[in-house]
C-alpha cells in the first residue's frame, strides 16, 4: 500500500480528540433527591449500561470516521507492479521539439505536457527514483533524481531545435533501466504530440516495460512553412538578375491566399511577393533581384503565419565573386587559341596562359580552374600541387595531346580511379549523346536543347573502363563511351577529354555547345560552399583554403552569445570543419561568422530542421497499435478527467480514496443517528 500524499497521515493524531472527550466527560450531573432511592435502583443500573454502550458506539463511529477521512485525503493505492520488488524507478520523456510550439488547451503543447508531467511526478512515492529525458538527450538527464528535483527540472524545460525519434528515446530509457537495480518496478511515461515523422516504431525491437503516454493535441491542425531555398544556377554575378527559388508547404485544409513572402539580402529588401498555396499542397516560386556588389551575402526569406513560428524564416548565404581565375597550361608544339579567345570575351574570366615547360608552383596560387590543353606529359612535380588543389575544391581539366605518354597519363588517371587511355582510334563517329540533364547545365538553356547538329568525332583515344571507375559522361557516342566526362574528386572535380582540341580530331571546338560547356566549367569551378546548414544535421564544412593552424577557427554569433571552437579535420583526401561535437551549443537559427580573425573569414547560414514542420500526428489508438506491433502490450494512454488533468488512479491500478471518503461519511451519519435516535429506540423497547 502506498499513498499519493503520505504527509497527510499525520492527521491521524485527530483520533485523540474523541478519545479524550470520551475519557474525560465533563458533563455536569444534576442531583435529584428521592425519599425512597431503592425504587430507582433497577432503573439506574439499566441507564448506566445503556449510556456506556451509547458512548462507546459514538466513540467508535468518530474514530472510524476520522480514520477513513484522513486516509482518503492521503489517497492510498496499490501500485501496478507491487510485487516483491524493492524499489520504483521511473523514466519520464517530455517532447520539447518545436512542433510542441503549437497552441493546445493549456497554452502551447509544451506547457500542457509539462503541467501534466508535474501532476504525474507528484503522485509518485517520495523515495522513487525518477529520470527525466527531453528531445535534447542531454548528459545531465541520463541519471536518476528525486521527485522534487525532477519537478524543478521539468519547470525549466524550454523549446529545443533538436528532433529526436521515439526509438532513440525508448532505447535510452531502457538502457538506463538496465543499469539500475534488477529488482525494481520500472515505468515509462511519454508526453508528446507523437508526430508521424519521428514516432514510428516499425523497426524497434526491445523488450517492453510498463508504459503510459499522454498525447498533447493542437487546437488548430496543420502548418504553413518555408521548406527550402535554392538557386537553379550556382553562378552569381554583379549587375546580373539572380533568381532565388523557394518552396512553401501548406498542410492546412484551407488555401492560403495572398501569403506575403519577404526577401532580405544584407538588410535590404528587393520587394515582397504574394503567393497562393493550395490546401494540403505546396508551391515553388521565385523572387528575382539584381546584386550591385561582390562579396559574401546574407539572405533571409520570411513568411507570417499563426501556428508554428520557428519555420517561418529561412536563412541562406552565398558569395558573388569579382572574377574566376583560370590557369591555361599549353604545349607550345600543339598550340590552340580557342579557349584563350573564349575566356577573353569577358573580364569576369581572368585567364592566365603558360607553357607546360615553364609552369611553376606560383602559377597555381589562387586559381579555380586549371586546364591542361593538348599536353603529352603531365610533369610528376605537379601531382602534389594538383592534389592539394582538388582538396581545396578547384576544377582540373585534362585535354590530351597528339602523342601522349601512355604510362604517364595512365598513372595519373589510375591515381583517381579514372578510365585509362588506349591507343588512338581513327574511326569517325557522331557525338550523339549529350547529357543536358546534368546539373552543370542547370539554368543555361531556357528549354531542353533539341534538333541540333551533333559534333563530329574523327579520332580519339579509346578508354579502358572498369566497373570500379566513377565518372559522368557529358558528350560521347553513348553514356558509357565518353568523349568528354567529369569525376568528382576530393572537394573538387576532374574533367577529361579523350581527344586533342584540334579540328583534325573533332569539330567540338567550333560547336555552339563548346562555348556553353567551357564557360560553365569556369563558372562552376570555384569552391561552392553550402547554401545553408541544419541544426541537428550539420555535415562538415569543406575548407578550400589553407589556414594558419596557430589561429583557431571559431563560430561566432554575438546576438545569440555564441562563441565556440569547431574541430578542423585534416585527412589525406580533404580538409573540413566539423560541427558534430558542438550541436548542443547551436540552438538558434541565423547567420554565423566562421573565422580565425586572421586569414579566414566565412559566413554560415544555420536553419532549424524542417522535420518538426510536418505536423501530422498519430491518433491515440494508432499509438497503442504501434506499441503493440512491436510487442509492447503493456503500453496505454493516460486518462484525463473532465478538468483536463491526468487520472492518477489509472497509474496506480488499485485506489481507495473514494471508498474511504464514502465510509467516513457513513460513520458520521451513524454517529448522528445514535445521538438523535438512541432515546427513541430505548423507550420503544
Amino acid at each position: 500500500m502506498s499513498f499519493v500524499y503520505p504527509n497527510f497521515l499525520w492527521a491521524y493524531l485527530l483520533i485523540a480528540i474523541p478519545i479524550i472527550v470520551h475519557l474525560f466527560n465533563f458533563r455536569r450531573y444534576k442531583t435529584i433527591y428521592f425519599s425512597r432511592v431503592e425504587f430507582l435502583k433497577e432503573v439506574t443500573e439499566d441507564s448506566k449500561s445503556g449510556l456506556k454502550l451509547k458512548h462507546l458506539l459514538v466513540l467508535i463511529s468518530r474514530i472510524l470516521a476520522i480514520i477513513c477521512l484522513v486516509t482518503a485525503f492521503a489517497q492510498p493505492y496499490i501500485p501496478l507492479e507491487d510485487a516483491a520488488n524493492i524499489e520504483n524507478i521511473t523514466s519520464v520523456y517530455i517532447d520539447n521539439s518545436y512542433s510542441m510550439e503549437a497552441e493546445g488547451k493549456d497554452g502551447n503543447l509544451l506547457n500542457e505536457a509539462k503541467n501534466q508531467a508535474i501532476d504525474v511526478v507528484r503522485s509518485m512515492d517520495e523515495n522513487e527514483r525518477i529520470n527525466l529525458i527531453t528531445s535534447d538527450l542531454l548528459s545531465k538527464h541520463q541519471r536518476f533524481y528525486s521527485k522534487s528535483e525532477v519537478i524543478d527540472m521539468i519547470k525549466e524545460i524550454e523549446f529545443s531545435a533538436k528532433s529526436t525519434s521515439l526509438t532513440n528515446v525508448l532505447s535510452l530509457q531502457l538502457d538506463l533501466f538496465n543499469g539500475a537495480a534488477d529488482k525494481a518496478n520500472k515505468r515509462i511515461f511519454l508526453f508528446s504530440d507523437f508526430q508521424k515523422s519521428s514516432n514510428d516504431l516499425t523497426d524497434f525491437k526491445r523488450e517492453g516495460v510498463s508504459t503510459f503516454y499522454y498525447q498533447a493535441e493542437a487546437q488548430n491542425k496543420g502548418n504553413v512553412y518555408i521548406d527550402s531555398v535554392w538557386f537553379q544556377t550556382p553562378v552569381h554575378r554583379v549587375n546580373t538578375p539572380i533568381d532565388i527559388f523557394f518552396r512553401i508547404y501548406n498542410e492546412t485544409d484551407e488555401e492560403q491566399i495572398d501569403l506575403p513572402v519577404n526577401l532580405s539580402i544584407d538588410g535590404s529588401n528587393p520587394g515582397p511577393k504574394r503567393i497562393n498555396v493550395p490546401a494540403n499542397s505546396f508551391v515553388d516560386e521565385k523572387i528575382t533581384f539584381t546584386e550591385k556588389g561582390t562579396g559574401i551575402k546574407n539572405g533571409k526569406l520570411t513568411i507570417t503565419t499563426n501556428q508554428l513560428f520557428f519555420d517561418d524564416e529561412f536563412y541562406f548565404s552565398y558569395e558573388i565573386k569579382e572574377e574566376v581565375k583560370i590557369l591555361l597550361i599549353t604545349d607550345a608544339t600543339e598550340k590552340n587559341i580557342n579557349i584563350e579567345q573564349l575566356y577573353g570575351l569577358d573580364d569576369y574570366y581572368n585567364c592566365q596562359t603558360t607553357s607546360i615547360n615553364t609552369v611553376s608552383q606560383e602559377d597555381f596560387k589562387g586559381k579555380e580552374l586549371i586546364i591542361f590543353q593538348n599536353v603529352n606529359n603531365i610533369p610528376s612535380g605537379l601531382m602534389d600541387i594538383i592534389n592539394d588543389g582538388l582538396k581545396s575544391g578547384i576544377t582540373v581539366m585534362f585535354i590530351p595531346g597528339k602523342n601522349i605518354n601512355m604510362n604517364n597519363w595512365d598513372g595519373f588517371m589510375s591515381q583517381y580511379n579514372l578510365p585509362t587511355f588506349l591507343p588512338l582510334d581513327s574511326s569517325s563517329a557522331s557525338l550523339s549523346y549529350f547529357n543536358d540533364d546534368d546539373p552543370l547545365y542547370t539554368g543555361v538553356f531556357e528549354g531542353k536543347p533539341s534538333n541540333f547538329k551533333h559534333p563530329k568525332l574523327k579520332a580519339n583515344y579509346d578508354l579502358f573502363i572498369s566497373n570500379a571507375n566513377n565518372f559522368i559522361t557529358l558528350f560521347g557516342t553513348g553514356p558509357t563511351n565518353p568523349f568528354l566526362y567529369y569525376s568528382k574528386q576530393l572537394n573538387g572535380k576532374i574533367i577529361v577529354m579523350t581527344a586533342p582540341l584540334d579540328l583534325a580530331y573533332s569539330d567540338f571546338q567550333i560547336h555552339a555547345l563548346f562555348a556553353a560547356t567551357m564557360l560553365r566549367f569556369a563558372e562552376t569551378a570555384s569552391f561552392q560552399k553550402p547554401l545553408y546548414m541544419e541544426i541537428g544535421n550539420m555535415g562538415n564544412f569543406p575548407l578550400n583554403t589553407e589556414i594558419d593552424e596557430k589561429a583557431q577557427v571559431r563560430l561566432i554569433n554575438k546576438e545569440f552569445e555564441v562563441d565556440v571552437i569547431p574541430l578542423v579535420v585534416n585527412t589525406e583526401s580533404s580538409r573540413a570543419i566539423s560541427f558534430s561535437h558542438m550541436e548542443d551549443q547551436l540552438k538558434q537559427a541565423g547567420i554565423y561568422d566562421l573565422t580565425n580573425e586572421k586569414d579566414f573569414k566565412e559566413k554560415i547560414a544555420i536553419n532549424y530542421s524542417r522535420n518538426e514542420s510536418v505536423t501530422e500526428c498519430f491518433e491515440n489508438e494508432e499509438i497503442k497499435e504501434s506499441f503493440e506491433s512491436v510487442g509492447w502490450q503493456n503500453a496505454q494512454p493516460l486518462a484525463v478527467n473532465d478538468s483536463g488533468t491526468v487520472e492518477i488512479n489509472q497509474i496506480d491500478a488499485k485506489e481507495y480514496w473514494r471508498i474511504l471518503l464514502i465510509l467516513g461519511l457513513i460513520f458520521l451519519a451513524i454517529e448522528i443517528l445514535i445521538l438523535r435516535l438512541w432515546n427513541v429506540i430505548k423507550f420503544s423497547k
